[in-house]
């Protein structure tokens, strides 16, 4: 038994030996810095690729086989998303947004472009390609465009350090805005708020109203937290934000109108507010510019909440009269019924959110 089990170690170790005795190629990454857009173009040895993530991309004489490439093309991308970095010095990262490979040769060239928030803080670009195969593995990178220069990377100097983005006030502002709206359009919870808010509504301005009464308080408190004046802990905001959903929603089911609505969605948006700070911190905060970034990420909230409400009438609307069953002012009860469904609808997602958050 001890036999073999020292036969089995044994194996294991020539294994790991044989997969760190390899040894790499020069890989390089070419960085085009172009205000708050940073491209890279990485130039990879295919046989270090198939070693380090374990895939099969070349044939005879080496070659990179394309349909090899692209049937593969999740795991490349996968390996280098957690060897490749640009983030700001304080880990803010830039995400890459467009990905593109091609076979040349026995190398794989992948272009990575990042959009970077306007932070006007030093990047710093990392790349740990191929160390866990090699120690020696080397990584050159040449940086060009807004700055000129070149460095080499390895284990002991995984990182590049290079000029903080520099951007106007207008590219801030459109950044930012930008942000605001792509948060309301993936924030389903402030979705669902919004919607039970304005289910009892038909007409266009008094549900701006109400909306426009969540945006003011929640720029308050979005504010006095970002400039870390009043903290809330994350949980507890998280928690506040589904009540405030299932309170509006089963509300609906005892009011008819709209008229307390504003004042209804201050109070709650005090609360979203705190959320929102949450998000902006992800997104980066400019210490230069502090307000045109706060500005801005509330008008593309605004913008957001505009659009949704906007939408959600004309559907109403639609709706209706495609039916044939009401007039946009017609049958009274029908709409009631429609409103209770849609109240009903966000009552059982608030109640999810609100257990789902308190078990947490």
């Amino acid at each position: 038994m001890q036999a073999a089990l020292a036969a089995i170690l044994g194996l294991a170790m020539l294994a790991t030996s044989a997969v760190q005795a390899h040894q790499t190629r020069l890989s390089s990454s070419g960085l085009l810095v172009q205000g708050s857009a940073v491209t890279a173009t990485l130039e990879l040895n295919a046989r270090d690729l198939n070693v380090a993530a374990r895939l099969t991309l070349t044939g005879e004489g080496d070659e990179v086989l394309p349909q090899q490439l692209a049937a593969q093309q999740r795991a490349v991308l996968d390996y280098l998303r957690d060897h490749v970095h640009l983030e700001f010095e304080g880990g803010t990262p830039c995400p890459a947004e467009d990905q593109v490979l091609q076979a040349k040769r026995d190398h794989v060239v992948v272009q990575l472009r990042f959009r970077c928030p306007p932070l006007g803080r030093p990047l710093v670009y990392r790349a740990t390609l191929f160390h866990e195969i090699d120690p020696a593995a080397k990584h050159v990178v040449t940086v060009e465009g807004d700055e000129q220069r070149i460095g080499l990377l390895g284990v002991a100097n995984p990182e590049l350090r290079l000029s903080g983005v520099r951007a106007g006030l207008g590219e801030t502002l459109r950044h930012y805005v930008v942000a605001g709206i792509e948060h309301i359009a993936i924030g389903y919870d402030h979705i669902a708020f919004l919607l039970a808010v304005i289910a009892l509504g038909r007409s266009f301005w008094p549900l701006f109203a109400a909306v426009t009464a969540f945006t003011v308080a929640h720029s308050i408190t979005l504010s006095l937290a970002v400039l870390e004046l009043v903290v809330l802990p994350t949980r507890l905001v998280e928690v506040l934000i589904a009540a405030s959903i299932v309170y509006v929603a089963a509300e609906n089911f005892f009011v008819r109108d709209m008229r307390h609505r504003w004042w209804l969605t201050f109070a709650f948006g005090l609360i979203h507010g705190f959320g929102f700070a949450s998000v902006l911190r992800e997104y980066g905060i400019p210490d230069h510019a502090l307000i045109p970034a706060l500005a801005g990420f509330n008008i593309g909230v605004e913008i957001g909440q505009i659009l949704i409400v906007a939408t959600a009438v004309l559907v109403w609307r639609v709706g209706f009269a495609v039916s044939g069953k009401a007039a946009v002012r017609g049958d009274a009860s029908t709409q009631r019924r429609a409103s209770l469904a849609l109240s009903a609808g966000v009552l059982v997602l608030g109640l999810y959110w609100l257990a789902e958050r308190l078990l947490a």
